[in-house]
């Protein structure tokens, strides 16, 4: 019996922790909508659920069924509430409450009422799951719709007429959702199983049913057209097609004429195409022809006609034309109906130029101007100018694109906006400038009247005066100066101020001998040419060209006053350089954060004042080398040096080399020129090297891509060892102070962090005997730290490396000896030391024992000079009680003595090295190694004696250690 009611007691335990947690849903849900953990324990339940049938479940029944009620019924809230959008949680929920629905009927029988309903909820939390794409908790909900299935399928169970209908559109629906779902996994041949089954009821289902059976049929094979199975494709389609077919449409929703509508357009005549096949073609003509019969004006059908001619291998241009004017004069024009056919336009434009120019005239003139849609009257006028204006041998092209120009511009109330305005004249403008090429000037012109016809106005006072300009050079050209004259005055005054206006009307004036005209050019030039005299010149030219020796002296004259009397100074390089970096160094910061693009921009001036200054020291330019002086190149080393030394935490790392790299340069050209004998500029060439290194450290530590990384670490060691070269020599020579000294001995440790660095992520292993050595160069036990673990990171390495075992006795040799300058530098920090300690004796076991012994008696003798205790080797493992005790009292009175001073062996430390020793001496002792036993155990012991713990770790290795039995001949 014992067993029974246990198993009772832990169901019992079950039901009742469902329960609980079945109540706890709404009120967490209330408190964290988004509540994870309660996602996974939703799921951990279903994967138990339902409940088998028992007495103690069919006690809870009612229980069971009104929590299942409530859940569902919170799950339906929340799917109505558009702030809920996690799906997986209502998924999860359904499943979770029709589950507890279920729990809550297994009893030895079901009646057929309660079987139906939960088929019908099994079934929508089914549909609901599938529609979230969660494959798995449809599945779990289906197959306990299929015993629900199975039931109503007994035989046994008498059902009238009425309840049957409703068991069959159920079972129906059944095999639906098992379609798709068996096509949500990628299972087609149980998607076609399925099928088979549900079409078994085809005439027993009311409309909605089998309109939805077509829904999901075409998705399946649009799924399928996505997925190019042209052939599986049409399969499913036509099978949603005959579904539709079948049915009284006006039994169906209001959407069902279109679904059949869109699943011949997008699905089938696609899928038909897609195929390649002359039956395939013919077929989709017939659909179409069909198509045509019923729905003859709706625009699918004319797409698809469309689309049927351009797969053809040759298009029809007429036919082609005829279906598109079928379709302008029917069609509802939207945007996305006008984008459409103005697609099919350019398709039509690469067969037939002229038909698609016809057609696009029919379109404005039929259709746009009574739908008064402004802007797309501009894009088809625009569409129109380009297809005309890139056909050359279209006849009449100025006179055909004139007259619709006047028609729109008669039907229309605006003139067109600025952007179809530019559009449009930057059309024509390629056929101005194409005819004044060929030198056919009064066609330019032509082309230069259409650009400014009253339609495109609002071309702006710049682009009106351009094509003015171009009128006047065409008339200039053709020597028909009246007419050049007439285009100036016609100009707006901002036109006719423009400089190169005025240098067009002095031409004019001067072939034209209009005097006073030419002095009002002139001086209107004048006053353009503050900073440019191009123009002025150009005048001069044009004057001795003209034969006009006066005008030519007017001009001179004018250019001698403008100038103060001498000729314009010639442009000083260096100084427009240092105007052009001051001004980006304003610039370089707004409200304290760096604009990383000025630094750029810097960088760049920087290099290039570099590239002008090597530039002006070859034999070659030794005449303009005085644009460059020694002052100028000190000028940019200081400010090169400055900005990256201010601003080199904010800088982009790869901004502050390039800063950096100038500056190295430019003291470079200094120390040629033997200028580097001042210590400031020494100290610059140094902390640039140094600060070089730090930003290729930062841009390797933060490249992804390997090999731009191994770079920036070659950059690395190639500036910490002209720094190490360049301190060191400095450090030897003693020429700086204390304090410099002193930061430049860090800095030097520092850089040997990078290189090591460096020189790890590079492998290059042999390197790294010299980079130690240079650690020790200047001893400082406050850097030790960063290479004790820079030094456990390269062991690592070369263990995973598999390297001779001679690079990881040089590693473990490093680490020593950080250990021992540690200690002998006073060792102010033992906890760092210890650890340090336990690393190295860590490693020394399966490397090296003899290694691993020095480590614990440097460790005892450490713990012994802290801590004042002394001790005797215990050279027996048999020792008198008394003595024991003696020893174990003279520590106690040491540690009551010291057990306040600071800086002691770290208690922890001790006893692991401890605990350690002693379990390697019992190793040794299981494998009958007697003498290694007795060493390692006293030196364990040794290490016990001196813990600060009143003995207690000493008396139990001392216990275990008496425990052992020795031989007899060994003793």
């Amino acid at each position: 019996m014992a067993p029974i009611n246990a198993a009772r007691s832990e169901k019992e335990k079950k039901l009742k922790s469902l329960l609980s947690f079945s109540r706890s849903i709404a009120e967490k849900l209330t408190a964290n909508p988004r509540d994870t953990n309660l996602s996974t324990e939703l799921y951990s339940h279903i994967k138990t659920l339902p409940l088998a049938s028992s007495n103690i479940n069919a006690a809870r029944q009612e229980e069971l069924d009104h929590l299942g009620t409530e859940l569902w019924n919170l799950s339906t809230r929340l799917r109505r509430d558009d702030t809920n959008n996690n799906k997986e949680y209502l998924c999860l929920l359904r499943v979770f409450a029709f589950l507890l629905l279920d729990s809550g009927q297994q009893t030895s029988h079901i009646s057929t009422q309660n079987c139906v309903r939960l088929l019908k909820v099994a079934l929508k939390a089914a549909k609901f799951c599938l529609d979230q794409k969660q494959a798995e908790l449809c599945l779990k909900a289906l197959e306990r719709a299929a015993y629900f299935e199975d039931q109503l399928s007994n035989p046994g169970n008498q059902i009238n007429i009425e309840d049957r209908s409703v068991h069959t559109r159920l079972k129906a629906e059944y095999f639906i959702l098992r379609t798709a779902l068996a096509w949500r996994q990628s299972r087609l041949d149980i998607a076609e199983h399925m099928f088979s089954k549900s079409m078994v009821f085809g005439n027993q289902l009311d409309p909605a049913t089998m309109e939805n059976l077509s829904d999901l049929l075409y998705e399946i094979g649009k799924d399928l057209l996505n997925q190019k199975q042209y052939e599986l494709a049409v399969k499913w389609l036509e099978r949603s097609h005959d579904v539709l077919r079948e049915q009284e449409l006006e039994k169906l929703s209001a959407d069902a004429g279109e679904l059949k509508l869109s699943i011949v357009q997008r699905s089938i005549v696609q899928s038909l195409l897609g195929l390649k096949s002359p039956e395939a073609q013919q077929k989709a003509w017939e659909l179409i022809s069909l198509l045509e019969t019923d729905y003859s004006d709706k625009m699918v059908v004319s797409l698809l006609k469309l689309e049927l001619l351009s797969s053809a291998k040759s298009l029809d241009g007429d036919q082609y034309y005829n279906v598109l004017l079928r379709m302008i004069r029917s069609v509802v024009l939207t945007d996305t109906n006008f984008k459409t056919i103005m697609h099919h336009i350019h398709i039509l434009k690469d067969n037939s130029n002229t038909i698609a120019c016809k057609i696009l005239d029919d379109l404005i003139t039929l259709r746009l101007f009574s739908a008064e849609k402004h802007d797309w009257i501009e894009k088809a006028t625009i569409t129109r100018i380009w297809l005309t204006t890139k056909s050359p041998d279209q006849e009449d092209v100025l006179g055909s694109l004139r007259e619709l120009f006047d028609i729109v511009s008669r039907n229309t109330k605006n003139p067109f906006g600025a952007p179809a305005t530019h559009a449009a004249q930057t059309l024509l403008w390629k056929r101005v400038e194409s005819a004044y090429n060929q030198s056919q000037y009064h066609t330019a012109e032509e082309w230069c009247r259409l650009s400014i016809h009253p339609l495109l106005e609002k071309s702006g006072e710049l682009n009106k005066a351009k094509i003015d300009r171009k009128m006047i050079l065409c008339a200039l050209t053709r020597q028909d100066y009246a007419a050049a004259r007439g285009v100036f005055f016609q100009m707006s005054e901002a036109g006719k101020a423009a400089g190169m206006t005025r240098y067009l009307m002095y031409k004019v004036s001067l072939r034209s001998a209009d005097l006073d005209l030419a002095t009002e050019c002139l001086d209107v030039i004048c006053q353009h040419s503050v900073k440019d005299a191009t123009l002025l010149y150009a005048c001069v030219l044009e004057a001795q060209q003209a034969g006009n020796k006066r005008q030519a002296v007017i001009v001179l004259q004018k250019i001698i006053e403008k100038y103060g009397y001498s000729a314009p100074a010639s442009v000083h390089l260096s100084v427009l350089l240092r105007c052009t970096a001051r001004l980006l160094l304003s610039e370089l910061t707004v409200e304290g954060t760096i604009n990383q693009g000025i630094a750029e921009e810097l960088g760049k001036l920087f290099e290039g004042a570099v590239a002008q200054a090597k530039a002006a020291r070859r034999p070659q330019n030794a005449q303009v080398q005085h644009s460059f002086t020694t002052a100028e190149l000190e000028w940019f080393s200081k400010n090169s040096y400055n900005i990256s030394l201010k601003h080199c935490a904010e800088l982009n790392p790869k901004s502050l080399t390039r800063l950096l790299s100038a500056c190295i340069q430019l003291i470079e050209l200094l120390d040629k020129e033997g200028q580097l004998e001042r210590n400031d500029t020494l100290l610059r060439r140094i902390f640039c090297n140094f600060l070089s290194a730090c930003a290729f450290i930062t841009l390797a530590r933060a490249e992804d891509n390997i090999q731009a990384s191994l770079q920036n670490y070659l950059a690395v060691r190639k500036h910490a060892e002209n720094f190490r070269n360049l301190a060191s020599q400095q450090l030897q020579e003693k020429t700086f102070g204390d304090s410099a000294r002193d930061d430049l001995i860090a800095k030097h440790f520092q850089i040997i962090t990078f290189e090591l660095e460096a020189t790890l992520k590079l492998q290059d292993w042999d390197a790294m005997d010299g980079l130690f050595q240079e650690c020790w160069k200047y001893e400082n036990p406050h850097h030790y730290e960063r290479l004790a673990d820079l030094v456990l990171v390269i062991h690592t390495c070369i263990l995973e490396a598999e390297l001779d075992r001679s690079y990881q006795t040089k590693i473990l040799a490093v680490l020593q000896k950080i250990i021992n300058l540690s200690w002998r530098h006073g060792g102010r920090d033992i906890t760092k030391l210890a650890r340090w300690i336990r690393c190295l004796f860590q490693i020394s076991l399966s490397f090296d024992e003899d290694i691993g012994l020095k480590c614990l008696d440097q460790a005892t003798n450490i713990a012994q000079k802290r801590q004042n205790v002394s001790f005797k080797p215990f050279v027996s493992h048999r020792l008198h009680v008394a003595t024991s005790l003696l020893c174990q009292l003279a520590v106690y009175v040491h540690i009551s003595r010291n057990r306040f001073e600071p800086n002691h062996y770290p208690a922890a430390e001790l006893e692991w090295l401890a605990t350690t020793s002693f379990n390697r001496a019992v190793d040794f002792y299981c494998a009958s190694d007697d003498a290694s036993c007795k060493l390692w155990a006293e030196k364990a012991l040794g290490l016990a004696a001196v813990a600060e713990d009143k003995g207690s770790l000493r008396d139990l290795l001392l216990e275990k250690y008496s425990g052992l039995a020795w031989d007899k001949a060994g003793e």
